[in-house]
Formats: C-alpha cells, structure tokens, sequence
C-alpha cells in the first residue's frame, strides 16, 4: 500500500501544533490561576489585619465631661488609639460623683469595649461598677484617680500628685514671706488625687514654712461658681488669708473671679492644679499666680498604649503604676514660649 508521506507529516505537525498550543494555554491558565489565587490570598491577609486591628475598642470614661484635664487626656488617647488601629469611645457624665459615673460605666460596659479606661470619681464607690467590667472579661486601666483596691487594674496612670502638692506649697511659702494664713480649696474628700495633692501641701507647709497655718480645706465639688462662693465665705471668715492652693484648675478660676469682682486681684496669692485653657489665659493675666501642670495628654497616651500591649499579649510592656511629673508655671513663665508645651491640647 502507498503512504502519502507529505500529507501524514503534514497532519502530524498540524496535531503537534495545537498540542502546544493547547499546551501553552493551559500554562497561561495556570499562571493566571496562580496570580489571582496569590492576589485574593494578599488581599484576604490585609483584611484579616485590619479586621484583626479593628476589633478591638478602646473606652475612655472620664471624672467628668467639660474640664480641660480630662479632655486633653482623651485626645492623647484617641490619638493613640487611631494610630494602634482600634476604635475610641468617650463617654463621661455632667457631675464628678459615683452617683453620676456609676451608671456611665454600666452603660459604657454592657457594649462590651476591649478595655475600660475610667478615672474614678471615688476609690471605693466606684469599685462595683468597676468590678463588674472586670468580672465580665474587660480589663480596666485607671488613669488620674483610681481605687482603693487596684489590685485586679491593669495599670494605674497618674501625676506626682503629692509632689505637685508640694510644689504649690513651695511657691506659696515664698511668695507670701513664710508666714500668714493659707486656705487649700478640694473638688472631692475622697478623689485619690485630691487627697494626695491636699496632703503633700499641707506636708511641706509644716516642714519648710513653720509660720504659715493652713486654716481651711474646703471641699467646693467642680462648679466654678461655688469655687468663687466659696473663697469669699472664707474671705469673710479669715480676713487674714494670704493664699489659696486650688487642688484643681476650676477652683483656681473660681477664686480668681472672686478678686476679679471685688476688685483685689494680686493682693491674695491663687495657686491652682492644671493648665486649660481658661486657666492659662488668667494666669497670663497675673489673676491666678501659678498652676501645677500635669502631663495630660501623655497620660491618654500611656493608656492606649498599655490597652493595646494588653490585648496583643505584651504584658511585659506595662508598668503597674506610673506618677508623671508635674511642673509649675509661674504668670512669668507662661508668657515664654518653652513653657507652652505644658498647656493641655484639647
């Protein structure tokens, strides 16, 4: 039998042909497979990064809303928080008392938030509440005050309240010559940072200034108002005071605007805690004579930061009780441009 040579090697180049073609496409395929698999593998991972990142939800609860301190607190915080990737709830109450915190801890706890950070506005009154976000799973950071039993709080954040009280004393002793009568003005009895500033204060008067008497501690709660009602009952009542040591910035601003209105501002020395924004302008106004800066915004910061170590499993990476420094400024250093960086940021 003949065999058409030419046509059978025709046909076996032409079956070759589409062989590797079809060869080829499946390689394109697979490559093509390959790219989209890696592309949706990529794509799937930074997801899950995000979605790992943004599970988590930092809630801040402040003493009180509308006080400079805690407003520049939590605007450290949330910066913070925004750059860790987790997302920032603050909600505080109108009064610095449990009755009015209590229940916002409560309400703040039931969303179930990665980690409470709370300033407590009593150490024993507030500790249900506050036990009861850690007995369902929530740990609980506390920056400026904290509780009596902090044992089961992931960390305790705050100034050198003692030392700031000491600081106020120092000035205050100077400025009125070592002797005469001094007034401390206290928002609460039993904040821990009142009663630590209240005490190193009244410490120092006796060490260093032994003519001085400390003749009133009057407690005025948060209102300015009844900071300014306060110190001319006490005018009234002790004519011969020379000073006020306000424990926070409110009672500094009321006692101004009790001189401001009868008009002797500077002949009674005003030292306050704090440095917002209304009490910054008065002390560049010589209304109030020095305030005692805490370190606001680092203290929202530490907390974000430690919330975050604490979820992530860095424990190590979290100190159990930190005390910021404080710095005094006088109405002289106020107006120098190295002291603004203490001015609280809002």
């Amino acid at each position: 039998m003949r065999i058409n040579i030419r046509k059978h090697n025709w046909g076996v180049r032409r079956m070759m042909g589409l062989a590797s073609v079809a060869a080829l496409g499946a390689i394109a395929a697979a490559c093509g497979s390959t790219s989209a698999s890696t592309t949706t593998t990529t794509a799937a991972a930074s997801s899950s990064t995000t979605a790992a990142k943004a599970q988590y939800t930092l809630a801040y609860v402040p003493g009180v809303t509308g006080i400079a301190f805690y407003d520049s607190l939590a605007a450290g915080m949330k910066s913070e928080a925004t750059k860790l990737g987790m997302k920032f709830i603050y909600q505080g109450a109108a009064a610095f008392s449990p009755s009015a915190q209590t229940p916002i801890v409560n309400g703040v706890c039931t969303q179930k938030p990665s980690v409470l950070v709370v300033s407590p506005t009593d150490p024993v009154a507030m500790a249900p509440a506050i036990n009861s976000c850690l007995s369902a799973g929530i740990p609980v950071i506390t920056t400026d005050t904290t509780l009596t039993d902090a044992s089961k709080i992931t960390s305790q954040i705050t100034t050198s309240n003692a030392e700031g009280g000491k600081l106020a004393a120092d000035f205050i002793g100077k400025a009125i010559g070592g002797s005469g009568q001094v007034a401390i003005l206290s928002i609460s009895a039993t904040a821990t940072t009142q009663v630590a500033r209240a005490q190193g204060f009244e410490n120092e008067i006796k060490a260093a200034f032994p003519n001085i008497s400390v003749v009133a501690l009057q407690y005025t709660g948060q209102a300015i108002a009844d900071s300014t009602t306060a110190v001319n009952a006490l005018m009234l009542a002790h004519p011969g005071i020379k000073a006020f040591f306000a424990v926070s910035g409110t009672g500094a601003e009321g006692a101004a605007d009790a001189f401001s209105a009868n008009g002797t501002t500077g002949k009674v020395t005003v030292v306050g805690f704090d440095a917002g924004p209304n009490s910054v302008k008065m002390l560049q106004a010589g209304q109030i004579s020095a305030l005692v800066a805490q370190q606001a915004s680092q203290e929202g910061v530490l907390a974000a930061q430690y919330a975050y170590d604490k979820l992530t499993g860095k424990t190590s990476s979290i100190t159990a009780t930190v005390q910021l420094p404080d710095v005094l400024i006088t109405t002289a250093d106020s107006k120098l441009a190295s002291f603004s960086k203490y001015f609280y940021k809002l």
